[in-house]
C-alpha cells in the first residue's frame, strides 16, 4: 500500500461505484452540526437508501449516540477499497435504531486519493525524537505537513536518513490531543536551500503493538473534524 503518491491525480475528483454490503465506512457531517467521526458497515442498499449498521462513535466520550441524529442531518461517508479512498455526500433519511440508521443514495461517488488513509495537508507545529541503540536524542522542533492514519510527513531542520526510527508528536481526537508515535523514516530530501535549510522526511507509522487501532482511529477523527471545518469554512466565504 502506497499513500506517499503526490501525482496531480489525487485532486482529480473521479466517479466511482457505491459501497458494497458488509464494506467498512465513516461517517461525519458535511454542515455545521457537530456530528464527529462514526464508522460501521453497509447492510444493503436500495434504489433510493443506503442502509448502515454497526454504527458507533470512533470517540464516543466525546460523540453523541447515533439514535439522536436529526433526520436530513448532512452527511460525509468515506470508505477505502484497494488503495484508494472513496467519499460523497448524503444525508440521514431514517429509520434511526440504536447502532443503525439509513442514509440517502447518493447520486455521485468520488475517489479522492489513491490511499487507504485520506491525507491532511496542515502546517503543525511538533517535536520529534530519533530513536538509537543508545536511546532517544533530545526532542527537536519542527513541522507537519502532512497527516494520516498511516503516516506524516514532517519538516525537519536535521536530516533524518531512511531506515531511521523516530518518535513524533501528532494530533488526535476532535481536539488535536497531542500523541507520540513510533514511526520509519522512509526517506529524506532537501525542501529549501541556504542557511535555514529545510528536510521533508516521510514518515510511516509503526503497526501494533506501537500504535493501536484506537490510536489511528483517533488520527482520523482528528482529520475528519478538519476536514468539516475546513468545508464548513468555505460556506462561509461563498
Amino acid at each position: 500500500m502506497s499513500f506517499w503518491n503526490t501525482s496531480s491525480e489525487e485532486s482529480v475528483r473521479e466517479r466511482a461505484p457505491l459501497p458494497r454490503p458488509g464494506e467498512a465506512i465513516r461517517l461525519h457531517s458535511s454542515g455545521d452540526f457537530e456530528l464527529g467521526v462514526y464508522r460501521g458497515t453497509v447492510h444493503a442498499i436500495g434504489l433510493r437508501r443506503i442502509f448502515l449498521e454497526g454504527i458507533s462513535a470512533v470517540s464516543p466520550e466525546i460523540m453523541s449516540p447515533v439514535s439522536k441524529m436529526p433526520i436530513r442531518t448532512p452527511l460525509i461517508l468515506s470508505f477505502a477499497r484497494a488503495d484508494s479512498l472513496y467519499q460523497c455526500e448524503t444525508r440521514i433519511v431514517g429509520p434511526i435504531k440504536t447502532d443503525s440508521l439509513a442514509v440517502l443514495r447518493p447520486r455521485i461517488v468520488s475517489r479522492i486519493q489513491r490511499r487507504q488513509f485520506y491525507r491532511l495537508p496542515l502546517q503543525s507545529p511538533t517535536t520529534f525524537r530519533v530513536r538509537g541503540e543508545s536511546g532517544s536524542t533530545v526532542p527537536l522542533a519542527a513541522r507537519l505537513v502532512n497527516l494520516s492514519g498511516g503516516g506524516a510527513l514532517l519538516a525537519s531542520p536535521k536530516p533524518i536518513p531512511g531506515g531511521l526510527r523516530v518518535l513524533v508528536r501528532v494530533p488526535t481526537g476532535i481536539e488535536g490531543t497531542l500523541l507520540e508515535l513510533e514511526a520509519d523514516a522512509l526517506d529524506c530530501r532537501v525542501a529549501t536551500q541556504g542557511a535555514a535549510r529545510i528536510y521533508l522526511v516521510r514518515l510511516r507509522f509503526l503497526g501494533p503493538p506501537h500504535i493501536t487501532e484506537e490510536d489511528r482511529e483517533e488520527i482520523v477523527a482528528y482529520i475528519f473534524e478538519q476536514q468539516r471545518i475546513m468545508l464548513r469554512n468555505r460556506r462561509l466565504l461563498r
